[in-house]
């Protein structure tokens, strides 16, 4: 009888773990830990025009880089190229969770978008980004760019570039 008892506390112990682990993963909200399988938004969606003298820049060479606190990897590069209108875009760069949402850490990542235009290098857009949540480079604005050529790189609220938030 009391094996039967010490079974029947075992089960109850490991229903109320499972229960709380469940709990745990799957509770997501607006500043609260977000679930394991999840995606993380490392540089979010990003849509541009290039100018050159305040006329499209077309077949102006884009690339997008992030570099990231918690992955020991190198995330590789995209690249784009601009139509004949200077118009460009980026899909968000995004990984999986896993197991990083189970350990608090204030995260970080150092954005980057270059421009190679005519033999130059312009230095479009450097941002730190420190949430996993989409569209918080602009507080919570898509990322919308208007990127003139001949426009000294300058600060603009929280990035750095040629281009300014549309």
């Amino acid at each position: 009888m009391m094996a039967t008892g010490l079974r029947w506390n075992a089960l109850r112990v490991m229903a109320a773990g499972l229960l709380t682990f469940a709990l745990f993963v799957s509770h997501i909200s607006e500043g609260s830990a977000m679930g394991i399988f999840d995606r993380l938004v490392l540089f979010s969606e990003v849509h541009g025009t290039v100018l050159k003298d305040g006329k499209p820049a077309a077949g102006a060479e884009l690339v997008q880089k992030v570099v990231w606190s918690d992955d020991q990897n190198e995330i590789p590069p995209q690249r784009t190229m601009t139509d004949k209108a200077g118009v460009f875009s980026f899909s968000a760069i995004e990984h999986r969770a896993g197991v990083l949402r189970m350990i608090p850490a204030q995260p970080i990542m150092l954005q980057t978008i270059l421009i190679h235009y005519q033999g130059a290098e312009y230095i479009a857009w450097q941002h730190s980004k420190t949430s996993y949540n989409a569209n918080t480079e602009l507080d919570g604005r898509p990322i919308r760019l208007v990127c003139e050529l001949t426009r000294q790189p300058d600060f603009e609220g929280k990035h750095y570039g040629i281009c300014k938030a549309d």
